[in-house]
């Protein structure tokens, strides 16, 4: 339909009703409320302190989220298929003040699942020590005395490790080679020669308790006399006591840390279990984060209007249609002033769009190019219907095109979504309408899929074909006709520029600028005219009719018109001529524009192409019906491979065609979008009573 026309309005009401105002407003969720800063305080007007309040309700609405993730985590019970998809619930205002009753109660289990998780995350942090401990203990199972026994009367024990691998015999061997190398560098220090025949090696019992690939635990007696020369020569072997030695034999210190892992992963389960338990709670749960997002917004819309003692000023922009809904909403409820009007000239005015169920869908590849500026025009209506032409002539298989049409429709009858989500899936779901009507046209149904089947299982006499023509049998055929529909697409954009310039009363302009292109584009489809009906039907046009040579001197008509018309608005003599060749020189533009369709032919073209191979590669093993083991799961993987690379390029393609090919000939943008004041809740939504 069009951009609506909008309202500025202003709301001068009592400080006592701020909130509740700024609730209505938020549950109309049809003004765009002008956001205040410091810059607009004054000494008579001032910014409500808000940041405090903020700051707590953000920390609550975390914790909601954080509760609402645990439970979902931990449940058992499954959300239905895409509900990611699904709309919001409705509520009358007498059930949300209902439920909004129970938040208390709410919030209390959002502590009691705080307290589980932190439990559940000291436990995890004590099992996960306890089995540190536990793995350097393990190798001293075997020791059956404490390890900090120091020994008795006479002897001394030593308990320790090493970092290489012994058994006793290669430790005994490691021993006497340290100590003999000890004893000798002992001599070399005193200056004496050290006589190997009087060395003794001192009398060690050794116990080998553990042994692996990088670790030796061993347990040692000796004589106390020979105490700190064996320990001297275990310290060059690299030997390590204990960190933590037991005072009991290590088995106790084991079993108590086992129970103790036991008892943390019980306490775990427990805490677990009782997550689980919570489920049936989530409900309160969305609705109290929903509950909590509205207030986080409320009070952020609070900190940006402008309070004086008594009062407070709130503007905004409304749609006009929406304007008298508005001001009876709020003069009904409360004593305010309430002053509309129109936007002043030099005003920033938000845009809205309004189109039907058909145009809508593609309002957001709009909006994600640019807002519109004040003086744009709606390029939705004009671009809607080559959006999904273009997508499906890209995509070009019935069967795809078809798998669209279900998966969009299961979605938006199962989930009934709302906002973008509902717009995306009519937008695939009219895309799909236009690849199966290409798909018909081509005769692509999963590549030569009826063909393959009848060739391969039966006798080969069915096959789909083309209602039009084959584009793998007739390229050229298909390159014409996406530069025509191109050609087409393009008059459209500069039509559209055309009424643009003469909705904003500048006639002049439009002729100059757009009616003599029009000219010579006239003239050059009359010179390709016979060559282009060459393509696509066998009927010639009367060589009575001489629509070449007409076509020749209509199109040198224009473009002197385009030479004399470039100079409109330049200044001077040379302004004019360099204005009037630029502006002739453009038709190299509209020539490379005009080479961008030729994505229409090549990814129509692939996408059959590489589903008639898949299907070729389903039947190059085993015979007869045996086939079907094989056939089947290439014939899935293949085209589900297919199906999303060639939508994907089909999506990304037709967006730049309208982006580069068909916007920029009208369309400036700049503006901005009319983002209404509303909950921007998840799953709950408010009916506003009538």
């Amino acid at each position: 339909m069009a951009i609506l026309p909008m309202k500025h309005i202003e709301i001068i009401a009592m400080q006592k009703d701020a909130k509740k105002i700024v609730e209505l407003l938020q549950r109309l969720g049809t003004v765009d409320v002008t956001e205040r800063d410091v810059d607009d305080v004054t000494e008579e007007l001032s910014l409500f302190p808000t940041r405090t309040s903020l700051n707590q309700l953000e920390k609550t609405s975390q914790s909601i989220s954080h509760a609402i993730s645990l439970v979902e985590e931990f449940s058992t019970v499954k959300k239905p298929f895409l509900s990611g998809f699904a709309g919001r619930e409705e509520l009358s205002m007498d059930e949300f003040s209902s439920r909004a009753s129970r938040n208390d109660e709410t919030m209390k289990i959002v502590y009691d699942i705080e307290a589980l998780d932190r439990k559940i995350a000291s436990e995890t942090t004590v099992r996960t020590h306890t089995r540190h401990q536990l793995d350097a203990i393990l190798p001293w199972e075997k020791l059956d005395i404490p390890m900090q026994y120091q020994g008795s009367q006479k002897t001394a024990c030593i308990v320790g490790q090493f970092s290489e691998s012994y058994d006793e015999k290669t430790f005994y061997e490691a021993f006497c080679e340290q100590y003999r190398a000890m004893k000798e560098s002992e001599a070399v220090l005193k200056g004496i020669s050290a006589d190997e025949g009087e060395l003794k090696i001192p009398d060690i019992y050794t116990e080998i308790v553990y042994t692996a690939a990088d670790q030796t635990c061993a347990t040692f007696i000796v004589h106390k006399k020979d105490y700190e020369e064996v320990m001297a020569t275990l310290r060059r072997m690299s030997f390590t006591a204990p960190s933590d030695p037991t005072k009991h034999p290590p088995e106790v210190r084991i079993g108590r840390l086992k129970n103790r892992i036991d008892e943390a992963s019980k306490n775990i389960e427990d805490s677990r279990e009782k997550l689980r338990s919570y489920a049936d709670k989530l409900d309160d749960l969305y609705f109290l984060s929903d509950y909590m997002i509205m207030r986080q917004d409320k009070y952020d819309m609070l900190g940006r209007i402008l309070f004086s003692s008594k009062t407070f000023v709130l503007d905004g922009f409304v749609a006009a249609e929406d304007c008298a809904k508005v001001e009876e909403a709020l003069t009904s409820k409360f004593e305010l002033v309430f002053e509309s009007r129109d936007p002043l000239p030099d005003e920033e005015v938000p845009a809205k769009f309004k189109n039907g169920s058909f145009v809508s869908p593609v309002e957001d590849i709009v909006e994600s190019y640019s807002a519109p500026a004040r003086d744009d025009i709606d390029p939705n209506p004009v671009m809607a219907f080559f959006y999904y032409f273009f997508f499906g002539m890209m995509l070009s298989d019935a069967g795809y095109g078809i798998l669209l049409m279900l998966g969009t429709l299961f979605v938006l009858l199962k989930r009934k979504p709302e906002g973008n989500n509902k717009k995306n899936m009519m937008k695939f779901f009219y895309c799909g309408i236009a690849t199966t009507f290409w798909g018909l046209m081509y005769g692509s149904f999963f590549g030569d899929l009826v063909g393959t089947i009848s060739t391969t299982f039966g006798s080969g006499k069915y096959w789909l074909p083309p209602i039009w023509f084959d584009p793998s049998n007739d390229p050229m055929r298909l390159l014409i006709l996406s530069f025509v529909l191109g050609f087409v697409h393009i008059l459209l954009g500069l039509g559209a520029k055309f009424y643009r310039m003469c909705k904003n009363k500048d006639v002049t302009g439009a002729i100059c600028e757009v009616g003599f292109w029009f000219v010579t584009f006239a003239g050059i489809v009359m010179v390709l005219l016979p060559m282009i009906l060459g393509f696509f039907t066998p009927k010639k046009i009367p060589e009575n009719i001489p629509i070449t040579e007409i076509g020749k001197w209509v199109a040198i008509a224009g473009a002197i018109g385009v030479f004399i018309g470039g100079g409109h608005g330049k200044k001077g003599f040379g302004g004019k001529f360099v204005g009037g060749f630029a502006s002739v020189y453009g038709v190299t533009g509209y020539f490379s524009d005009l080479l961008s369709y030729s994505r229409l032919m090549a990814l129509g073209l692939v996408t059959g192409i590489v589903g008639s191979v898949a299907n070729s590669i389903g039947t190059l093993f085993l015979s007869g019906y045996w086939r079907l083991l094989v056939f089947i799961p290439v014939f899935l993987f293949f085209h589900s491979i297919n199906l999303g690379i060639s939508a994907l390029g089909a999506y990304v393609h037709v967006n730049r065609l309208q982006y580069v090919e068909f916007l920029s000939k009208f369309y400036d943008g700049g503006g901005t979008m009319f983002t209404p004041f509303t909950g921007n809740t998840k799953h709950f939504k408010i009916k506003e009573d009538n």
